[in-house]
C-alpha cells in the first residue's frame, strides 16, 4: 500500500503552540526571574545610552540631564524587541546556573530528558 500524500503522521499533525501560549508558559515557568532579567536588560541599556550621549555631547544643567535620559530612552525603545530576545534567551540559561548553584537538580516543571 503506498502511503497517501494529502495524509500526514500524527506526529507531524501536532500543531506548534501559538506564540500568546508559549508567552504564557515562560511566565508561569520563569516568573519572577523573568521580570528581573528584563528590567536589569533594560536598565543597563538605559544606562549604557547615557553614557554614550553624555560621551558624545556637553550639556549641561536640569534641560541637559532631561534630554540626555529622554534621549537614553527613545534609544531604548528603539531597541526593544532585541531587549525581549535577549530576554527569552537569557532567562532560561540563568534559570539553570541558579538552579545549579543552589544545588536543587533539574526544574520538576522540565520535560523528562529522554527517548
Amino acid at each position: 500500500m503506498t502511503p497517501n500524500p494529502n495524509e500526514t503522521p500524527a506526529a507531524v499533525d501536532q500543531a506548534k503552540p501559538k506564540l500568546m501560549d508559549r508567552l504564557q508558559a515562560f511566565i508561569l515557568r520563569y516568573g519572577m526571574l523573568a521580570l528581573v532579567v528584563h528590567y536589569a536588560i533594560f536598565g543597563l541599556c538605559l544606562v549604557g545610552f547615557m553614557v554614550l550621549i553624555r560621551a558624545g555631547f556637553q550639556v549641561e544643567g536640569a534641560v541637559g540631564n532631561a534630554s540626555t535620559f529622554g534621549g537614553a530612552y527613545l534609544a531604548c525603545q528603539v531597541i526593544k524587541i532585541p531587549r525581549f530576545a535577549a530576554t527569552f534567551a537569557l532567562t532560561p540559561l540563568l534559570d539553570k546556573l541558579i538552579r545549579r548553584l543552589r544545588n536543587k537538580g533539574p526544574n520538576p516543571a522540565d520535560p523528562p530528558a529522554g527517548p
